[in-house]
């Protein structure tokens, strides 16, 4: 997560069910590219972004699914790289301007540049643009050089005062624990999906020439399971993420009337059945 005193997105997406393209995906490819995207979450949440960015990109190019461009500018964000995390959101937008998770690249990207440029704002529509820096104003013209200046007595030194230290942002620490939860229990969400997406895809690109096989009642329950809990663990980790992003914001270093005036959220899951995505944005 990202913290300044300018515009914020806090963000952690995770793999989206692969969606059909064309010409259609080979079972084969479909499976392939899911056990790639299923290592992926697990390195993420492991903390190894970088190996989880190759399997992402293994996975994209398998099927080329742009949702997944977009993970890959989420784990260059959680590394700290913000030039590249800023390409592959803006890859992401090009790829799938009309997308779900176009708000949340957007306001990632927004955020990316606007902290690279040292500039107070940028427009939607810019952010993928070149990277315009603020300039600086020309130094003033030094002053006239006197000839024998009388030396101006200065005041006397007297004690510094640092001002008030800041307290330990315990509740910045709760706030990570409860985030981190939250996008556990959300991966385990997205892994039903994906099982539940699996199934679907299984039962709809059936042979019509050859037997359905013995279990299919149960196979197509399973399917249904599994999508049931897939919606139950993402609401369950989305709340508990947002509540981990609240506790993050409230627990700074500004007091409680400034930032009660100054600090906003907004959060806002993506979840359909082609693509699965949780964002938080705010300003405080």
């Amino acid at each position: 997560m990202m913290g300044s005193l300018r515009a914020i997105a806090c963000v952690l997406i995770f793999a989206p069910a692969l969606a059909a393209a064309q010409p259609p995906p080979t079972p084969q490819q479909k499976q392939a590219a899911s056990d790639k995207v299923k290592k992926a979450i697990s390195k993420s949440q492991g903390g190894e972004h970088e190996a989880a960015v190759d399997l992402y990109l293994e996975a994209y190019a398998i099927i080329p699914q742009p949702l997944l461009l977009s993970n890959v500018g989420s784990e260059y964000q959680q590394m700290k790289k913000p030039y590249e995390a800023l390409k592959y959101f803006c890859k992401y937008i090009e790829a799938d301007p009309t997308g779900n998770n176009v708000q949340y690249a957007t306001a990632q990207a927004r955020t990316i540049y606007i902290e690279l440029g040292g500039i107070p704002s940028v427009e939607d529509k810019d952010v993928c643009k070149p990277i315009v820096k603020k300039q600086e104003p020309p130094p003033p013209p030094p002053n006239p050089v006197l000839t024998n200046p009388e030396p101006t007595p200065g005041p006397a030194p007297g004690p510094v005062d640092n001002g008030p230290k800041k307290p330990t942002p315990t509740l910045r620490y709760v706030g990570v624990g409860v985030a981190v939860v939250g996008a556990a229990v959300f991966g385990v969400g997205t892994y039903y999906g994906l099982q539940a997406k699996s199934i679907s895809d299984e039962i709809t690109n059936h042979p019509t020439n050859e037997p359905w096989r013995s279990d299919i009642k149960e196979f197509e329950a399973e399917g249904k399971s599994d999508e049931k809990k897939q919606i139950m663990f993402m609401v369950g980790g989305g709340l508990a993420l947002a509540a981990g992003v609240t506790l993050f914001i409230v627990g700074g270093s500004k007091s409680s009337s400034e930032s009660s005036t100054s600090a906003s959220l907004s959060i806002a899951p993506v979840a359909t059945p082609d693509q699965l995505g949780f964002a938080a944005a705010g300003r405080f």
